[in-house]
């Protein structure tokens, strides 16, 4: 199969750190198998992707859109806005003259999907959902992408009459590379204790928060003194919930707002209790960790609670429903997990099984071989 040299690649998606960091894991794939591969961002104006994608270096075109979450009269009123958009997607696509085109989601790759199939360009988009996302059903039916890669088995019937594959989700290279001893250090963890990771995404979780926090006082069983929590409250109000927990404890209890190098977290921990987003589960599987998921009520379709249940009828984690998650519950899941090795030990085998830690490797060679054959 003939390789097009040099490679050129758009990778739109943003809006939140879900959309951006796999595309920025891709482009780092690409630059290492293809050093003279150009690559591209599309992104929206006023979005996080302006931050994240020039931190990196990248070169980015930011489209001016009007906002997501506004009413749908306001949309439609915005329909000029929109067709602005598509122009620029267009512009950007004829000056750029990509070989493939993937979007990862975000409205952004609306105007740009639309503009690849006018111009016949190979188009790719990455659903990592159960339920895919209301904005990939539509592409997938307007945009007609020549393949799209999901995570999760279950999202594969929401795409009929379209090449679908289980390709995973692109994940930082980071992520794989990071050790526990090393890691746990740099925490300022003790390596050789059992650690528990809790944390809700960025902003954090109250629900989570509350639960940890009510729970710790309460913890003077010998397992539970052997243990270590780290705990990530997130940005919003997090430290005011947390400091009520940081004294006369029996746990050794490591708190923090947040960490940008969720690589140490992750290799440092022996357990996970968190949301069910699409990126997290496609970290914790590439790592091999069992979970407690209490999946987000609010999450568009339900889709946290169909990613959670994905992960645990593997095998790989416990689901506790967000309207169930008290001090007292997440004590006995804890215990019925940390008392008993050989079931984490299970758990994570099963969690590891599912991962596809090659995810960015073999979403690129799709890309390569869309661009070889012209779509």
């Amino acid at each position: 199969m003939a390789m097009v040299q040099p490679l050129r690649v758009l990778l739109a998606g943003g809006g939140t750190g879900g959309h951006i960091y796999p595309l920025l894991s891709l482009a780092a794939e690409l630059r290492t198998r293809f050093p003279a591969a150009a690559v591209r961002f599309a992104g929206e104006a006023g979005r996080m992707e302006a931050e994240l994608v020039a931190r990196e270096g990248w070169d980015l075109t930011l489209l001016r859109l009007p906002p997501a979450n506004a009413p749908a009269w306001r949309r439609v009123l915005a329909a000029p806005a929109y067709l602005a958009g598509y122009r620029e997607a267009a512009r950007l696509l004829a000056d750029f003259r990509p070989d493939v085109v993937l979007g990862s989601g975000g409205q952004v790759c609306a105007p740009v999907l639309l503009a690849a199939r006018r111009q016949g360009t190979a188009r790719v988009i990455l659903e990592p959902n159960a339920i895919p996302g209301r904005a990939n059903r539509w592409l997938a039916a307007k945009a007609a992408p020549d393949l799209v890669g999901i995570l999760i088995p279950m999202a594969r019937d929401y795409f009929p009459g379209v090449r679908v594959e289980e390709l995973g989700y692109p994940i930082r290279p980071e992520i794989l590379r990071a050790t526990r001893e090393q890691s746990a250090r740099e925490l300022g963890l003790d390596p050789s204790r059992p650690t528990v990771l809790v944390f809700g995404g960025s902003l954090g979780s109250g629900r989570i928060n509350e639960a940890l926090v009510g729970l710790l006082p309460n913890l003077h069983e010998p397992w539970a003194k052997a243990l270590q929590v780290l705990h990530l409250g997130g940005r919003v109000n997090a430290r005011t919930i947390a400091s009520e927990a940081v004294s006369n404890l029996s746990v050794a209890y490591h708190y923090r707002d947040y960490l940008h190098e969720m690589e140490l977290a992750l290799a440092a921990a022996d357990l996970v209790v968190g949301r069910a987003g699409a990126m997290s589960l496609a970290e914790l599987t590439a790592r091999g960790l069992p979970a407690v998921l209490v999946p987000f009520p609010g999450a568009a379709d339900d889709h946290q609670r169909h990613n959670a249940a994905w992960m645990a009828a593997a095998g790989g984690a416990v689901v506790v429903p967000d309207s169930e998650l008290t001090p007292a519950r997440l004590g006995q899941e804890l215990a019925a997990l940390l008392t008993e090795p050989s079931r984490l030990a299970a758990m994570a085998a099963s969690s590891l099984a599912l991962g596809k830690p090659a995810a960015a490797s073999s979403i690129v060679e799709r890309m390569v071989e869309l661009a070889a054959r012209g779509g």
